[in-house]
Order: C-alpha cells, then structure tokens, then sequence
C-alpha cells in the first residue's frame, strides 16, 4: 500500500511538530502515540501505530506500508510490548489475498518476517530499526516524523498520556523508614493523580546538605539537592505529567515501587510507595476575598516539639494566573480538626495514618479547581489555628504578611531542585523555597 505525502500533507507535518511541544530526553510511550508517521526524506512509505492492551500491558500494533524487492507494495504488519520509550514488534506479512467479495481468509498464508524496534525521542520524532529474516531484504533502520495525531489530543510523553477524562482523582502520601544512618532524617512521597495530569514528589528533611539519589524500583530517577535552611536541611524532586518548568517529566509509575534515596551504596531513606488512592476533598465555591495575582511566596512552619513532633505548616503561592493556599499537619493523631485563619472558620482538616506517621491538608485554589476549595480570603498577617473537636487549639501560628519563601525559577531542566514548582497541587515542601504548587510548602521558620 502506497502513502501518498503530496506537499501540503508534508506541511501537516511540520505544523504538528510545533503543536505537539514534547521535550526530548525520557519519556513512555502511551496511547497519545497513535497515529501515522514517516521519514519525510522517503515520503511514499510509512507506519500506523496503535497502543493497546488491558491494564498494566501496553503492546504497540503496528503496520508498516512498504515495497518488496520487485516494487510490489507490501505490508509488514507487527505487535510487541512497550518498555518504556521502545517497543521491540515481532512482524509478520502474509499473501494468498484477493480483492473485495473476492476474498477467502482461507487461502490467506500468513509467515515470519522478522523484528521492528520503535524507540521514540519524543512526540513527533523517532526511529524504527527493520531486521528482516528474508536475507534478500537488508536490515537497517530510518528516522520517523509524526504525520497525524487522533483528534482533540495532546502528547507529553509522561504517564498521564494513558489516564483517561474519567479516571479517579486522589493522592498517596507516605513517609518514609529511616534506615539508621542519619536518625534525625525523615522523608516523604506523594503522589497525585487528576484526569490528564500526575505528579509525584520526593522530599527530604534533616540529612547533611548534600546530593543525594532517588532511585524507583532500582532505577535513578534523578537527584535531590538537601541544602540548609532554618531550622534545618531540606531537599525535594518533582515530576509531573504534563511536564512544566521546574519539574521533572514523570515518565514511570511509582505506585508499588521501592522507593529509596541514596548516596552511593547508602540507603538513607527508603519505601515501598502504596497503590491505594484516597480521593480529594470535594471543591467549594463562590465567594472573593483571594490575594491578588502576583509572583510571591509565603510560608510558615510550627513544630512546637521539634523534629518527629506535631507540625502545621502553610503556604501561600501568588502566580501570574492563580493564587494557591494550604494548610497541612503532621505527626498529630489521626482524626478531624478544625481550621480558623483570622479567628473565622474555614473547614476541617482529616488526618489519617500513612505509613511512617500521620498527615492532612486543606488545599485552596483562585481560581478554583477540583481537589480544591475556593480562595476566597486572604491570610497574610493573620494567625492560623488548629482546633481539636473539644474547640482547643492544638498548634497554632501567625502566617507572614511578607513574602518570605522563594517560587524558584528552575527550567526545564531542573529538575526541580528547589525550584519553580508551579503544579498547585503536589507536595511542596520547598523549606526555603522552590514550590509553586502551594500544598506542602513550609519552611521551617
């Protein structure tokens, strides 16, 4: 079968190479992949690609529209299984076909061909590598260039490519075991998943300034920088998908991974992340009040017993298009306590027992989102108090009317050390800057 690419079809291409801004560098191939590509230096030839399976398996199905040494069109149709940014197809062709009613599936022969190995670099590029078995036929192997995309999609090459318009909402959060070699260390994990978008974090708190590794499942995933900050050393590395400035392109899934944050050999900090999602609270809305746009970060941290004790903490995240507030507890016991900021109540927040420890937060977002409240007041220069259901206050602290905390300003390429988190919804705990997502983002001090 011949795939005719006459001149405007070839400006498709190049047009769909600026719509579809997928970063080089890693990234998993999902269902955003489907679509038809070819090496527009041998226009007239191509490939079809889909992404099935069921669950956890994903397979590319692919066909492959091409010419046999005589010129006869051909098609070599294949199936494997995705690993990541490749995917190695068994192929296949067959003949004995006819035309229309002509055709008897019974006469259909269908033999071997040999492998396709499809790796791509990013949404509109990649190669495929062709290993016949027919010795007549050479192996070799040529750059691909998206030509199609399926229609109201985008690709970003994260995870969050295979998350469907209906899929659950919710959040994991789990400390962290120290192994023993730095007793004052402690870590968490979060990780959020809402229709079209997942994050993931690594945070840790009070090991020597240092790099340190986060390696999933035995794989480095990438670096955190623990700097000093006041009261402490504090590092964390995010991911996202889509990816954004400051984060990292989250590329794998590390529901029911190891989890470990390394130097060397050293294990200081280790998990096995859990599966089970608890979902957001339910969003509010109405109502004005929210600090302006802007470009400045607030924070608080009160932790009255020092490290591994009771800790509110809240942050507050002007950006250019949204303002984003949270308020978050740790090592309380579990159970339900109220939130008053300026003496006027503003909800509860649920702490349950995750491994490691206990946790809660109440998220608020201008404009809002689901998962969050509505911002409709503005903190600065008011006291936040946490109340027990006897109405005592449990923790309590004067939130800044200054900004005190750094957004950062990471790139793409940052990896999120510190910097540039503008999510709105992971676990910011920049202790000194670095978060724009405006849920965990305290600072010791």
């Amino acid at each position: 079968m011949n795939i005719p690419l006459p001149r405007h079809l070839s400006l498709l291409a190049l047009a769909l190479a600026g719509m579809l801004a997928g970063d080089a560098g890693a990234l998993t191939i999902t269902r955003e992949f489907a679509g038809t590509w070819y090496d527009p230096a041998h226009s007239g030839h191509g490939f079809n690609f889909e992404v099935i399976g069921s669950g956890p398996q994903k397979n590319i199905l692919g066909s492959w529209y091409t010419y046999d040494n005589a010129g006869n069109p051909t098609w070599v149709s294949a199936m494997g299984p995705v690993t990541g940014d490749v995917a190695v197809l068994n192929a296949w062709s067959t003949r004995g076909g006819a035309f229309g009613n002509s055709f008897d599936p019974a006469n259909v022969q269908t033999q071997a061909w040999g492998t396709l190995t499809v790796r791509f670099s990013s949404c509109t590029q990649g190669t495929v590598q062709f290993n016949p078995g027919n010795p007549a036929l050479a192996s070799g192997s040529m750059p691909i260039t998206r030509l199609t995309i399926p229609y109201n999609s985008s690709c970003s090459g994260g995870i969050s490519g295979d998350s469907g318009a209906t899929s659950g909402s919710g959040e994991i959060v789990q400390f962290m075991t120290n192994t023993g070699l730095v007793p004052a260390a402690s870590g968490k994990l979060k990780f959020e998943e809402l229709p079209g978008r997942a994050e993931f974090s690594a945070e840790a708190e009070d090991l020597p300034a240092g790099a340190y590794a986060l390696f999933v499942d035995g794989i480095q995933r990438g670096t955190i920088a623990v700097a000093t900050v006041a009261g402490g050393t504090n590092g964390e590395l995010e991911f996202r998908s889509p990816v954004e400035p400051g984060k990292v392109l989250l590329d794998f899934d590390p529901r029911g991974k190891v989890v470990q944050i390394r130097q060397g050999a050293s294990v200081f900090l280790s998990a096995t992340l859990g599966t089970a999602a608890a979902p957001p609270p339910p969003p509010t809305g109405g109502g004005s009040g929210s600090p302006p746009f802007g470009d400045a970060v607030y924070h608080l941290s009160v932790e009255p017993s020092g490290n591994d004790g009771p800790e509110l903490k809240a942050r507050l995240e002007q950006r250019v298009n949204r303002v984003d507030f949270n308020v978050e507890l740790e090592d309380v016991p579990a159970g339900t306590y109220g939130l008053s900021v300026g003496g006027i109540d503003h909800g509860n927040i649920v702490v349950r027992a995750v491994p490691g420890g206990t946790e809660g937060e109440r998220e608020f977002r201008n404009p809002s989102e689901p998962g969050h409240d509505l911002l409709d007041f503005d903190p600065r220069g008011l006291s936040i108090d946490i109340t027990s259901a006897s109405g005592s206050v449990v923790l309590s602290g004067l939130f800044p009317n200054v900004p005190n905390g750094s957004a950062g300003g990471g790139d793409d390429d940052s990896g999120g050390h510190g910097g540039g988190d503008d999510s709105g919804d992971d676990d910011g705990g920049g202790h000194g800057g670095g978060d724009d997502d405006g849920d965990d983002g305290s600072g010791h001090g």
